[in-house]
């Protein structure tokens, strides 16, 4: 009983704390209140995202991705391909590498934002590829991989 007691009294404190802050109250709005929009909630680009990327961070994501790809000028493919030098080429590029048919015949171009998008969720960006990689879920930690890449792949930022 006394469980459910406390449960209920933490629902009305959110609900009172809610209600304070106008939240679901129609017509309520950031620019009627004059308070601006939460920074984290608020949605940047990924040129945006790029510039403040932090590269040490990016190395330590990459860490989930070194058992399948090494990013060696002159490197060996794993079970995914050697990625250096891949900014600004096509999809299934390296000629001694056998990838799925779905990205040997997609139009993709590796680019910032083209691997911002496969890095979000490979799966979804191109049904039928053989990577079993779920994805990096936040765009600023996709941003920091992104820009380690960047750095060690010999692309130009």
């Amino acid at each position: 009983m006394l469980r459910w007691t406390v449960i209920l009294a933490g629902l009305g404190t959110i609900a009172l704390l809610l209600a304070a802050c106008g939240a679901g109250e129609p017509g309520s709005s950031e620019a009627e209140s004059g308070q601006a929009a939460d920074p984290v909630e608020v949605e940047k680009t990924l040129d945006e995202l790029l510039a403040v990327a932090d590269v040490d961070r990016g190395k330590r994501l990459y860490l989930q991705c070194r058992a399948c790809h090494s990013l060696e000028k002159g490197g060996s493919h794993k079970v995914g391909p050697n990625l250096y030098g891949f900014f600004g080429q096509p999809a299934g590029w390296a000629e001694d590498f056998s990838y799925s048919d779905a990205l040997k015949e997609s139009e993709i171009v590796w680019t910032p934002e083209t691997l911002d998008k496969w890095l979000a969720r490979p799966s979804e960006f191109l049904p039928g590829n053989r990577m079993v990689f779920v994805g990096v879920r936040r765009p600023t930690d996709r941003a920091s991989l992104i820009a380690f890449l960047q750095q060690q792949t010999g692309a130009n930022r």
